[in-house]
């Protein structure tokens, strides 16, 4: 009786399974066609610099909120966050009623707060009014626990006047 070799065919099994996600994931929908995105990730990052933006000195401990304009034209904070040791922020939230996720343009706006207080960052401790700064689509992935999440990223903050 011939030996069966269970290593060659898992090789061949696996090599299959990533061509097809790979076929799979490069293919367009049809029209009419959709995916249900089940939730948005946005990841940002906060500098001490007269804009906010980076390159710079990360700023730790500054709250950060997601704004997004829901089907209807009404505006909410959907999230918020606190930026970490090095500036840095990530804010996730389920899908929601209202929310169009899945496309290029995704509705939202993350803000701060100004004036910073001078400990925290001596640049941004003179302005007031908020830094926005619109979010832009980065692709999808799946969780285990929430499906396909879409993932963004912010395009860079400007100042807005209160």
């Amino acid at each position: 009786m011939a030996a069966y070799n269970n290593n060659n065919n898992n090789g061949a099994t696996a090599f299959f399974l990533i061509s097809l996600l790979f076929a799979a994931a490069s293919t367009p929908l049809a029209h009419g066609q959709s995916l249900t995105v089940r939730g948005l990730t946005v990841i940002g990052s906060l500098c001490c610099t007269p804009t906010g933006n980076c390159p710079g000195q990360g700023v730790a401990g500054v709250p950060v909120s997601l704004n997004c304009t829901l089907v209807g034209g009404s505006a909410r904070v959907l999230g918020t966050g606190v930026t970490d040791a090095n500036g840095r922020f990530n804010i996730t939230l389920p899908a929601l009623t209202g929310l169009i996720l899945g496309q290029p343009f995704v509705p939202c706006v993350t803000t701060v707060q100004l004036p910073l207080s001078t400990v925290i960052c001596p640049a941004l401790n003179t302005t007031t009014g908020l830094l926005a700064a619109a979010v832009q689509s980065a692709g999808t992935v799946f969780t285990s626990t929430l499906g396909l999440i879409q993932n963004a990223t912010i395009t860079g903050f400007v100042g807005v006047r209160a």
